[in-house]
């Protein structure tokens, strides 16, 4: 049996300008933290065809028994490339696929790790990040930013720059002292539902095609956020970081019809006054997780009252490690 894993990721801001065409031409910076909670992908090999199960979609798959149309056949069709022609491949993941902590680039890199290590094939988490990426945007046809897969192959608290030269990265724990209480004072709120990515986002990647100046503008403020972030840890400056978080939120709120709605806008509006002082929704936008910080001292205080708002309020850690192997036998 074989054990693959990857950490699910949260982003403090910089999130959109990853995407192309976007990061082609102007460059994309990102701040994010892979957590405690992710994707388990387990192999193992009884000698019969080949089964793809899922607990999250409770759902399974074998072998041809798929139309090429599907997500399950194309799945199964790139670990026949792989050269996995027989097993039980079983996914798990802590939270909803679709809630914006990069739950697809999490099973999809650590399943490119899991068959790496079949093939015995030595994968650098580059290696990993890089065929993740291509396999979702290329194979699967969504519609995703660079962030995800190379955030979650690397882990750890980051700031991450995207450019034609590659990516390139500073990691931010270093800075403990910052980062020990940032992690005392994280919530995440969920909605109650999922979304895919791909729909969100559509908006923003059209009016980006488009040469859309005033998007354009926004994602340039965005990055700038990226930016704001980094030098806040840097100097220590709490207060700075949790005005980064909102003012990035505020902009990322106008990239889409579809970013938020009045269930996120009430949460966070719930949490600001009960304790928070920043807060934002994950990923492309509209349903998922919502991301909270605590005031100093309020996180006991902030959970409770949030318990009202949602059935799951949880506090988190991060993950200095990024996609890895568990166990072998």
């Amino acid at each position: 049996m074989i054990l693959s894993y990857s950490p699910l990721r949260i982003t403090f801001g910089g999130g959109g300008t990853d995407i192309e065409p976007f990061v082609s031409k102007y460059g994309g910076a990102v701040v994010n933290a892979t957590i405690d909670r992710g994707v388990t992908v387990r192999y193992i090999d009884d000698g019969y065809q080949t089964e793809l199960s899922s607990r999250d979609f409770v759902k399974s798959y074998i072998i041809n028994m798929h139309g090429p149309s599907t997500v399950s056949s194309r799945m199964l069709d790139y670990l026949l490339r792989s050269g996995l022609r027989t097993g039980r491949i079983i996914m798990s993941g802590d939270v909803p696929p679709g809630s914006g902590l990069g739950s697809s680039s999490a099973a999809m890199s650590a399943l490119v790790n899991l068959t790496s290590i079949i093939r015995k094939t030595k994968y650098n988490w580059e290696s990993i990040a890089r065929e993740s990426y291509n396999i979702e945007k290329n194979y699967f046809h969504i519609v995703l930013g660079l962030q995800d897969p190379y955030a979650i192959a690397l882990g750890g608290f980051k700031f991450m720059e995207f450019n034609g030269d590659g990516v390139k990265y500073e990691m931010l724990d270093k800075y403990g002292d910052f980062t020990s209480e940032l992690e005392k004072r994280i919530i995440l709120i969920y909605t109650g539902h999922t979304r895919q990515s791909s729909e969100v986002l559509i908006d923003q990647v059209r009016a980006a095609t488009q040469g859309d100046q005033e998007t354009t503008e926004k994602l340039l403020q965005l990055k700038e956020v990226a930016f704001r972030l980094r030098k806040a840890v840097i100097d220590n400056d709490y207060s700075e970081f949790d005005q980064a978080i909102n003012y990035g939120w505020e902009i990322k709120k106008t990239l889409g019809q579809k970013t938020t709605n009045r269930r996120v806008d009430t949460i966070i509006e719930s949490a600001l006054k009960n304790g928070a002082s920043a807060a934002r929704l994950m990923g492309g936008g509209s349903q998922g997780f919502i991301l909270v910080l605590s005031r100093p001292g309020k996180i006991n205080e902030l959970q409770r009252a949030m318990m009202n708002a949602s059935n799951f309020v949880v506090r988190t850690s991060f993950d200095k490690r990024g996609t890895r192997r568990l166990f072998i036998r």
